[in-house]
């Protein structure tokens, strides 16, 4: 196995290179990906790659980097050099790009969101352009107050730069003007056809008598009377006189604004004829002077040509278009109409359900605002559907925590080792392996030590354990599978013994542990896991909030403290 070991030992020291630490399930599938021999010897490389990854998380950063950089520096040419990851951008000039945040404040800002924001920041930092927020909030019956804090929220907490915010509210009277506008050129009329009369001659190809027969005059009347409040929610609409004809179907007569009589949460009752978002977004970029406009290939050309037929019809300025496919979570939604159902039918706790990928819970869950930045630097904005796996964002904002997050030790589901030896004694253990600014932490130890029910494997008769930063024990009794006696049997760390962590002094943990969403397109019942075990003393001094690393299980935020802690899981 010489020649598996020095590939595992490679790919698990770039790894940690790339990420600040190597992560075993990210190592061991670059290993079976690009060595197809070594997939029928898995249960020994998984053997091997335990005890590697764990020398290779040893080993101060320093000292890593140089290693790989000597011995490795063809496996992080990428890291070495720019790689483009925006999408091609034409007729951009340094100084005069203008880019969008145009959020429907009707539901929490989710990753998809938080990504597209990002390649808008990105496309503006790279020409020193300009980034409007522009709230698309002339849908009265969805938009709530609440969301457009929330997306405030999320761009100042991802540090993203705004320079201008408007409300597309506010601007109801240029609608108006701009739909009198087509009016009067017979570029749009009033339609007073039911909704299933409507549907029904489009899909015929066919224009409506209203077209046909309506004078300017007549339309212009019309529309007056909609302001005044004499037609209902559904009587009459503003369409604009397209192509009957096209094979667009979008482009056949569309509606451009309908009637609301929705008290708007900011606008109030002052509006009942509110503009559809392909009326609306088009005057908008022209007012707020976009230049660009960045936004996924689910969008669709269709509309897009749409947009374009009514700027060119109103005199606007036409911004560049352009496209990329949208951003999947495996194992979570990232439409916001999913996940507002899962909210609204209970299925998950709310908006910051640690299982969903919303911006509340994201950042409840402890993923780092520099981390959403450094994905779209990681997988680009193209044309292909990008599935982020969650190992890609806990990489990333491992990377981001690793050097600053205590470490401690943790045991789940423990069991009892009484010591037939015991000496009382306090050792101090480094808070972290590397950076030893941190400082130290006391541990005081009697006769009792806590081991986690995951190494019940290697407690037998007479094994030799090495408990970790402290001695070595020989196992002597089996009581019953929840408790044993040892004695101490060295205190020279053996280095070819089983390594464990241990708690001498236990405090109570409990641990949510939010797992994948979605298994096999089917609601996963049991994706929110509870964690019960020890954890040092040292715990219930820690500060709310504070994100920490329990060795060999994973990276924790601290939500509680009472007679026990209570963390979440924010990954390994």
């Amino acid at each position: 196995m010489s020649n598996a070991e020095d590939i595992i030992y490679k790919e698990a020291i770039v790894n940690a290179y790339k990420y600040g630490s190597a992560e075993k399930k990210i190592v061991l599938r670059k290993i079976m990906a690009n060595y197809p021999d070594l997939r029928s010897k898995v249960k020994e490389i998984q053997l091997l790659l335990d005890k590697t990854i764990a020398e290779v998380n040893e080993i101060p950063t320093d000292r890593l980097r140089k290693i790989v950089e000597k011995k490795y520096p063809d496996s992080i040419i990428e890291e070495k050099k720019e790689r483009d990851y925006l999408p091609e951008i034409v007729n951009a000039i340094k100084g005069e790009v203008t880019v969008r945040y145009p959020p429907e404040p009707s539901k929490h800002p989710h990753l998809g969101q938080m990504l597209s924001f990002c390649i808008n920041h990105l496309i503006a930092e790279r020409y020193e352009g300009k980034r409007v927020l522009r709230f698309d909030d002339t849908n009265p019956e969805k938009v709530q107050t609440e969301f457009y804090n929330s997306f405030r929220e999320v761009i100042q907490w991802m540090n993203l730069k705004i320079e201008d915010e408007v409300l597309a509210s506010d601007h109801m009277e240029l609608y108006y003007e701009k739909a009198k506008e087509l009016i009067k050129e017979n570029e749009a009329f009033i339609c007073t056809c039911d909704r299933e009369t409507m549907a029904k001659l489009r899909a015929e190809e066919k224009p409506c008598s209203c077209n046909l027969n309506n004078s300017t005059e007549q339309n212009l009347e019309l529309f007056e009377k909609i302001l005044e409040g004499h037609f209902k929610p559904g009587e009459a609409v503003v369409r604009l006189r397209g192509d009957m004809t096209s094979k667009n179907a979008v482009l056949r007569d569309p509606v451009l604004l309908r009637i609301s009589n929705h008290i708007h949460c900011i606008q109030g009752d002052k509006y009942n004829l509110w503009p559809m978002y392909d009326f609306e977004s088009p005057i908008m970029e022209d007012f707020t002077g976009v230049t660009h406009i960045l936004r996924s290939i689910e969008f669709g050309k269709m509309r897009e040509e749409l947009q374009r037929l009514i700027s060119t019809k109103l005199g606007l300025k036409i911004p560049n278009f352009l496209e990329y496919a949208r951003f999947n979570v495996i194992g979570a939604p990232t439409q916001g109409r999913i996940i507002r159902d899962l909210v609204e039918q209970k299925i998950v706790t709310g908006w910051d359900d640690y299982r969903l990928v919303t911006y509340q819970a994201l950042k409840r869950r402890g993923i780092q605002p520099e981390t959403f930045v450094e994905i779209i630097r990681r997988v680009g904005a193209t044309k292909s559907t990008t599935s982020i796996d969650w190992s890609l964002i806990s990489s990333i904002n491992r990377k981001i925590i690793e050097p600053n997050s205590k470490h401690f030790f943790f045991v789940d589901d423990p069991v009892t080792v009484h010591l037939t030896n015991p000496k009382s004694q306090t050792i101090e253990i480094n808070l972290h392996p590397k950076n030893k600014e941190m400082g130290t932490r006391k541990v005081h130890v009697e006769d009792t030590l806590y081991l986690s029910r995951l190494d019940l494997n290697i407690l037998h008769i007479d094994a030799i354990v090495r408990m970790k930063d402290l001695y070595n024990i020989k196992i002597t009794e089996k009581v019953s599978n929840s408790e044993f006696k040892a004695e101490i049997c060295s205190d020279n760390l053996m280095v070819e013994v089983p390594r464990v962590q241990w708690v001498s002094e236990p405090v109570s943990v409990e641990i949510v542990k939010p797992e994948m969403l979605y298994l096999n397109n089917r609601i996963n019942k049991d994706s929110l896991k509870h964690i019960y075990g020890y954890g040092e003393k040292e715990l219930k001094n820690l500060d709310i909030g504070e994100i920490i690393q329990l060795e060999r299980f994973g990276y924790t935020k601290v939500n509680k403290i009472t007679d026990k802690v209570k963390m979440n899981y924010i990954h390994g």
